[in-house]
């Protein structure tokens, strides 16, 4: 069993899976006269990531649309579902915990791991007796479950408020457009190629055909969802502006949000973007340039001169001053010296907002084999950096733990 922040989460799915199921929706509603289905509990030790939560809301929404009732006591549960995360070494052992008290405590009774621990190549745990369903395989559940309803049709645009916590700018308010899963990077702490192999486009006729029902419904804003958004269409023939074009030119009224745009396309694509973002229809952007070092940047293998970028963010809030601009940064990354944080810091200016996030090794990525790492007092010291900087403005977010209920910087246990 775990305790504490470490606890297995479960999600409070009442009414959700309901509301976008209407009879002019996409995805319709269950048949009540249908024969009893065994009852699905759920774990969700997965939270801050909208990619992973979009893709656990379909695989529930699958269960509850072709009749399973969702149950508040695991021995009522027929089918017992386990969000997963690989994103730091701490979410994947939270991942882990969850996954053990679903088996402890359901012997006899089909355990689904879902998310990107499952797509791991050398996932940690011993895959005998459950079904594993990756990011990509959720066809997986069709072949597996009789249903009347498939998999691919019970997305849900609008989230469970449960998967997000404070300090976040996308969340339960947002219509989420899927573009697609995977990236066309390699950066060298990150897992997401790993879990989720090569780069899978959503087509453009179907983002546009979404878009369109989501209109129908009186939808005026859509954000954008992916693994990242700048890597779309790449293996398609076309590419993130593009698509933000033809979705604009759908309605005069609507607006999107891009959850993340990796910087290089940005400066590669400046003069396709710029115009876009003139029109004041993309009301937020995350921009994650990760470090204000040019030689951090390299060890992170993310390749684009950060100066450059800088300035394009610059002119982009010229261009376009009510679009919320921000980005990621990570702190205490192998080999940062006070320099290269302080470098950080100072890139901070050119957004709206920065959200500061504490590295932690990540088994089977290239970064975590890179030495020295900071030592923990000093990590301690900038992260308290970091929340006096974004304290002292009054807009940013420093987290220490992806689990965490409040940042780093709003934390009474600061400096603990």
């Amino acid at each position: 069993m775990t305790t504490g922040t470490d606890r297995p989460r479960r999600i409070t799915w009442v009414g959700w899976w309901r509301k976008e199921s209407s009879p002019r929706s996409w995805c319709p509603m269950p048949d009540p006269a249908a024969a009893p289905k065994p009852g699905i509990f759920v774990f969700n030790p997965s939270r801050r990531c909208a990619p992973g939560a979009y893709l656990f809301t379909q695989a529930v929404r699958f269960f509850l649309l072709n009749g399973h009732p969702l149950v508040r006591d695991i021995r009522e549960a027929g089918i017992i579902l386990v969000n997963s995360c690989c994103v730091t070494e701490g979410k994947i052992d939270t991942s882990l915990a969850a996954l053990e008290t679903a088996r402890a405590q359901g012997k006899g009774k089909t355990v689904i791991l879902l998310g990107c621990l499952a797509g791991l190549p050398d996932a940690p745990f011993d895959p005998e007796g459950m079904l594993c369903v990756g990011p990509k395989d959720l066809d997986l559940l069709d072949a597996h479950f009789p249903h009347r309803i498939p998999v691919g049709a019970a997305a849900a645009s609008r989230l469970p408020p449960e998967f997000f916590l404070p300090g976040q700018h996308l969340g339960p308010q947002d219509a989420f457009l899927f573009i697609g899963q995977g990236c066309v990077n390699g950066c060298s702490y990150c897992n997401i190629r790993r879990a989720k192999g090569g780069l899978a486009s959503v087509p453009v006729e179907a983002v546009l055909s979404r878009a369109r029902s989501g209109l129908d419904r009186g939808v005026r804003e859509f954000a954008l969802l992916a693994d990242d958004c700048a890597s779309y269409g790449r293996d398609i023939g076309s590419d993130l502006a593009e698509l933000v074009a033809q979705l604009l030119g759908l309605d005069g009224g609507l607006s999107l949000k891009l959850s993340y745009v990796f910087p290089a396309f940005v400066e590669e694509r400046f003069d396709d973007l710029a115009p876009l973002f003139a029109t004041g229809r993309i009301r937020y952007a995350n921009i994650p340039l990760q470090s204000g070092s040019q030689r951090i940047l390299d060890l992170m293998n993310r390749r684009y001169p950060v100066g450059r970028v800088v300035e394009r963010v610059r002119r982009l809030r010229e261009i376009a001053p009510g679009s919320l601009l921000c980005t990621h940064v990570l702190i205490n990354f192998p080999t940062e010296t006070r320099d290269d944080f302080e470098a950080s810091l100072a890139l901070a200016d050119a957004f709206r907002d920065t959200y500061f996030l504490h590295y932690s090794d990540n088994r089977g990525t290239p970064a975590a084999l890179l030495e020295p790492k900071v030592p923990a007092e000093e990590a301690l010291w900038r992260l308290d950096a970091a929340a006096d900087f974004v304290n002292a403005r009054g807009r940013g977010v420093v987290i220490r733990d992806f689990d965490c209920d409040l940042p780093y910087n709003l934390s009474r246990d600061r400096g603990a």
